[in-house]
């Protein structure tokens, strides 16, 4: 529900309209070959009049989501839960322990993931994030139980996957400072 809250989207490409919000349904089109409808109960990107989500890519994910809850198994380590995303990815080790490093999560590596607290958990899920191949990002209040320094952190790796050709679409009641991001207010300004 993003009637109270805002959707600030990023993407290193110039809009070409502006998003129509009908309903709970919000539509985003750009310049290049993008048509995002985002419905809470179907939806579809629409890239260069392909459909590329939702769908299925052997070679490597197209699109990456992280929501409220962040698709952990929880009886398993933290490490047999990067090594599943990591395998059918097709990401290799360095890749994992690179983005693990990044969030500083090496101490954490052989706990079971019911251990962690709800911010050590969405830090786990922005480290598989950081090393999914996907380009496009929907991220669903990404800054969810993030304190301060992980959510520099956090707008750091944003930066990083926008510079690297990636794109982001992003719902957040935070303040999220990156260049060249368009953003969107739903609901009464003040």
């Amino acid at each position: 529900n993003y009637e109270d809250g805002y959707l600030n989207w990023q993407n290193n490409i110039e809009t070409s309209s502006t998003p129509i919000v009908l309903g709970k349904n919000i539509f985003l089109v750009s310049n290049n070959g993008y048509f995002i409808n985002l419905n809470r109960n179907s939806g579809k990107i629409i890239w260069f009049g392909e459909e590329v989500f939702p769908s299925i890519n052997f070679n490597y994910p197209v699109v990456a989501w992280l929501g409220h809850l962040n698709a952990l198994k929880s009886v398993f380590s933290v490490q047999e839960n990067l090594n599943f995303y990591a395998i059918i990815w097709r990401v290799n080790n360095e890749k994992v322990r690179n983005a693990v490093e990044i969030l500083s999560f090496e101490e954490y590596l052989q706990f079971p993931v019911s251990w962690l607290s709800a911010g050590e958990k969405r830090r786990l899920s922005l480290i598989r994030l950081i090393f999914c191949p996907a380009k496009i990002w929907l991220l669903d209040e990404p800054s969810s139980f993030l304190d301060d320094f992980n959510k520099m952190k956090l707008e750091n790796i944003m930066k990083n996957h926008i510079s690297n050709g990636g794109s982001i679409v992003c719902s957040t009641h935070d303040s999220i400072e990156i260049s060249n991001s368009k953003t969107l207010f739903l609901g009464k300004e003040n």
